[in-house]
């Protein structure tokens, strides 16, 4: 038998804005166990271009009610910390694939991405620093997640200098401090090339907050699958 597990002290409140998700961990409690065992928190962001909507998986049980189709999160749920398999399916299909053991660490948070291209499906689980940022200041990351786009430069807009260099393929870079803006354009290239592979424009990023830019989808692609530029709110 399984249950919710409860929000330690050490977890702040999960994000808002991406959709709901339920996880469950460990086994039945009792009312004379801790009141706050360790725990961890985890999203799950699909970032796999071509593969359908996926159900996530938990040590072999289903652990989400909300939708989990290309481009979309689920949002920080709280899990006791320890280790679990992870995997995915389609829906209405019970085969497991993208299967991943790991080791959650208490008072951690995680964000576990399903990349690659049908057939090739893995995950890259990253520990997120939810760390506030300095003074009237934000942090940002970048992930490359594009399996066919090369080496990538990201560039912020009111920059002089890449604010990313050079990340390959499931590569995540360091949150860093970034000057909060109304209207910032994110652009990406291939490593120490000039073209523009893809952008975003008119990003409002507020001091206090975190974010992930990430690269996905494919280069040789022009459907909804194409390489782009994509935004996601950590905290």
């Amino acid at each position: 038998m399984r249950n919710f597990t409860t929000v330690s002290s050490l977890l702040k409140k999960p994000i808002l804005g991406l959709a709901a998700i339920a996880l469950l961990a460990g086994s039945c409690k009792t009312n004379n166990d801790a009141d706050n065992p360790p725990s961890s928190a985890i999203s799950v962001v699909h970032a796999a271009p071509g593969t359908s909507e996926l159900t996530f998986v938990i040590n072999g049980s289903k652990a989400n009610h909300a939708r989990l189709t290309y481009g979309t999160a689920l949002a920080y749920g709280v899990i006791q910390s320890g280790s679990y398999e992870f995997s995915v399916t389609k829906k209405d299909s019970t085969r497991q694939f993208a299967k991943s053991t790991n080791a959650l660490k208490n008072g951690t948070y995680y964000s576990l991405f399903v990349v690659d291209v049908p057939s090739k499906e893995s995950t890259l689980l990253t520990e997120d620093d939810l760390s506030d940022p300095k003074t009237d200041q934000a942090k940002i990351r970048f992930i490359n997640l594009s399996p066919d786009a090369g080496s990538l430069d990201l560039n912020i807009s009111g920059t002089d200098t890449l604010f990313v260099k050079k990340a390959d393929f499931k590569k995540t870079s360091a949150f860093s401090t970034a000057a909060p803006g109304t209207e910032k354009t994110f652009e990406i290239r291939e490593n120490g090339k000039t073209e523009v592979l893809a952008r975003i424009e008119k990003v409002k990023i507020e001091k206090g907050k975190i974010y992930t830019i990430l690269a996905k989808g494919l280069r040789a692609k022009t459907d909804s699958t194409k390489l782009s530029l994509q935004v996601i709110n950590n905290k």
